[in-house]
């Protein structure tokens, strides 16, 4: 019997969801320091962590909010009919204002996020440049006033808790 195959998923152990939730929640946390609230050597995680990269598993952005930065900002979901919704999602992706598109299950087929100057260059981007994608059949826009919120920390991710190298959880320290 042939064993299934592996999958990024599979390729993750509990040391590199540590080295994960570490920068998730600071990404410019040291190898060093990550190496030292998880129990293991530097080495170990600098090479484990540009082994992610090279997966594409994970990469450490800047984040910005555009509408602090005087550009303007809007999410949008697409209904596609009569082509692929990859294909679709595809081209949406090669838009340089474009940063997030994603394929999604639901009322929506694709959800993405603009960015622009201003609301004429956000006009331009959803009433011309979307609307010649073949195969886009709905769109609506949701243009951002002001960001409450952003961060990639959520509920049910894991704290980083140190954890010495047989995975088993150091006690934290009483406050």
């Amino acid at each position: 019997m042939d064993a299934p195959p592996r999958t990024e998923e599979h390729l993750l152990d509990d040391v590199d969801r540590d080295i994960i939730d570490q920068l998730r929640v600071d990404g410019r946390l040291s190898f060093g320091e990550i190496a030292r609230r998880i129990g293991f050597s530097e080495p170990t995680v600098r090479q484990r962590y540009n082994r992610l990269v090279s997966l594409g598993i994970i990469y450490v952005a800047g984040m910005y909010d555009e509408t602090k930065i005087g550009g303007i900002a809007a999410h949008v979901g697409i209904r596609v009919a009569g082509v692929p919704v990859a294909k679709v999602a595809a081209e949406i992706a090669d838009h340089p204002n474009i940063k997030y598109v994603a394929c999604a299950l639901g009322y929506y087929d694709i959800i993405l996020d603009i960015v622009a100057q201003d609301a004429q260059e956000l006009g331009q981007i959803v009433l011309q440049d979307l609307r010649r994608i073949r195969g886009i059949s709905d769109l609506e826009t949701l243009t951002v006033l002001e960001v409450m919120k952003d961060t990639y920390l959520w509920q049910g991710f894991r704290d980083p808790i140190p954890a010495n190298r047989a995975g088993r959880l150091i006690a934290r320290p009483s406050r």
